[in-house]
């Protein structure tokens, strides 16, 4: 019988902001030398993609567990990743799953206060991305709920509508061809979305160009 605990659950990075490394710090010496397996660079970007289990991430590189856990204690040690949450098998066993430690790791080289500047524009950068989203899902909310009339008669309504294996067959057909692509990037919180993120891109060059 399968376990009543939840298998899996929703993990996101441990930090909205993102990992700065300069070439010049005694820091940068861990990180590099971690980084120069090209095993634990395929499982720190698997992690990116989506926080997963040590079994997950030897399926995915193509090794073993315990391989993956010696580039996992390395990873954890150069401060990359944390363990951020535990997922359970269907026979209850626990699995430790791995997030990155921040949103984005870079790596720059420079003068201090160069770094200290990229840092501070990449998390602001990210933050603005945060808020931009959650605006964008209340914009969505809002126009499919309030804003969405229906004909309230028969006169309204218009032509009668296709049956039910007509409209799925066209729907089939429309989103073959790319409507379905359309369909998305003219929702209402998806345009508002990349209208920000339009503005943001703006704001930015102009103030590059000033300096």
């Amino acid at each position: 019988m399968k376990s009543l605990l939840p298998l899996k659950s929703r993990v996101e990075p441990t930090d909205d902001g993102a990992t700065v490394v300069s070439i010049a710090d005694d820091a940068a010496d861990e990180v590099f030398e971690t980084l120069s397996s090209s095993t634990a660079r395929q499982i720190l970007a698997a992690l990116y993609e989506e926080p997963r289990p040590a079994s997950e991430l030897a399926a995915e590189t193509d090794t073993t567990v315990q391989n993956v856990r010696y580039h996992l204690e390395n990873l954890q040690d150069a401060e990359l990743i944390a363990a951020a949450d535990t997922w359970y098998s269907e026979k209850g066993t626990e699995m430790t799953v791995y997030a990155p430690c921040e949103a984005a790791l870079v790596v720059t080289a420079g003068t201090e206060s160069t770094t200290d500047r990229l840092k501070a524009t990449i998390k602001d950068l990210l933050g603005a991305l945060g808020v931009f989203g959650l605006l964008s899902l209340l914009v969505q909310y809002v126009a499919t709920t309030y804003l969405q009339s229906a004909p309230t008669d028969d006169s309204a309504a218009g032509p009668e509508p296709m049956s039910v294996e007509t409209t799925d067959a066209a729907t089939a057909a429309d989103r073959a061809a790319g409507g379905g692509l359309v369909e998305f990037l003219t929702e209402p919180g998806v345009v508002f979305f990349l209208g920000c993120v339009i503005a943001l891109v703006v704001v930015v060059v102009l103030i590059r160009r000033r300096q």
